[in-house]
């Protein structure tokens, strides 16, 4: 990312669309802006993750781990996006929604201007949405033309994480960052962890630790076998998406084996930093039999092996093409 860059498509967009009315950060009090920005995220997806946490959110904007621009025209609110300070040092550009065509693109390079000036040293990240254009709802495709096109983000995983209404669907999302080296696509970044390592031995066992918005299941040695939790839990039938995120250490590697080799399960890519041992996580995932998803556009602004390789994410085991150790585990 460069600040002249940006800067100079900010200027654009302001010469294109000269009626806009920005209101940067501050300009009104948080529960105003919580609830405005909540209401324009409403207005897209109906159903959004953060939809009924309008105290959080106003307690985040006042402690100022999120900065939230909004746009207006005519008096009338048309979009919104925000920079959101996680625990972990990264600042996400996101919640980012728009009633007409431009105006976001102007909020998240105005958003990522003040990073840039502010935090330029913490890596800015983003969950982008995927989604092709349907049942009168607009693609992603303009999301991701800013984060990759002209934030220089990199994609390292894609899947079907979050669940929206009108008409109910789960749609994909790509993870991307901006610390991670560009051209290396998100099966590359797999494979280089798994190359000539032995993926049979004892399953961990795992525990469920999130329910909202998707189900999360982590390795826990006191936690249930992995059949257990696939029965009590009704995953193969229950709505939604459940992720396995699985650090890559010795321990965790026979169930590794064992998600790669599910038929039900799925690698979804990279998770964003390294586990608590210092490993990379890989990302398996499944729908419930039910589920619909929405189907996905990536735009070609990716240089060509990267979008190819996020068209076929999720992918299965036959579908990596290499060589590892999965005999049957002992579970």
């Amino acid at each position: 990312m460069n600040k002249e860059f940006i800067s100079a498509h900010i200027a654009d967009v302001i010469e294109t669309h000269p009626e806009i009315e920005v209101m940067p950060p501050g300009t009104l009090p948080p529960a105003d802006t919580a609830t405005h920005m909540i209401s324009l995220l409403r207005a897209v997806y109906v159903n959004h993750g953060i939809a009924n946490r309008v105290r959080d959110i106003t307690r985040d904007i006042e402690s100022g781990n999120l900065q939230t621009w909004l746009a207006k025209r005519e008096g009338q609110l048309v979009a919104t996006a925000s920079l959101v300070h996680q625990p972990n040092g990264d600042v996400e550009i996101g919640r980012a929604v728009s009633l007409e065509k431009g105006n976001g693109k102007l909020l998240m390079l105005l958003a990522s201007l003040a990073h840039l000036k502010n935090n330029s040293d913490a890596p800015i990240v983003a969950e982008v949405r995927a989604a092709e254009q349907f049942g009168g709802i607009p693609s992603g495709e303009a999301t991701q033309h800013i984060c990759f096109e002209l934030l220089d983000l990199v994609p390292h995983a894609l899947a079907p994480f979050f669940n929206h209404g009108g008409p109910v669907r789960n749609e994909s999302f790509i993870l991307a960052r901006s610390d991670r080296q560009p051209g290396r696509t998100a099966t590359e970044m797999v494979l280089s962890t798994l190359t000539n390592r032995d993926l049979r031995g004892r399953v961990q066992r795992v525990k469920l630790v999130q329910d909202e918005p998707f189900q999360i299941i982590v390795p826990d040695t006191n936690g249930s076998t992995l059949s257990e939790i696939w029965t009590a839990k009704d995953i193969q039938f229950k709505e939604g998406f459940t992720l396995f995120p699985i650090e890559v250490t010795d321990a965790n590697l026979a169930l590794v084996g064992t998600l790669l080799t599910n038929p039900r399960i799925v690698m979804c890519g990279i998770a964003h930093r390294q586990g608590e041992n210092g490993k990379p996580i890989i990302l398996f995932g499944t729908v419930g039999k039910d589920t619909k998803v929405a189907p996905s556009k990536i735009t070609d602004a990716l240089a060509p092996a990267v979008r190819r390789d996020l068209q076929i994410l999720p992918i299965s085991l036959p579908s990596l093409a290499i060589k590892i150790s999965t005999r049957p585990a002992m579970v």
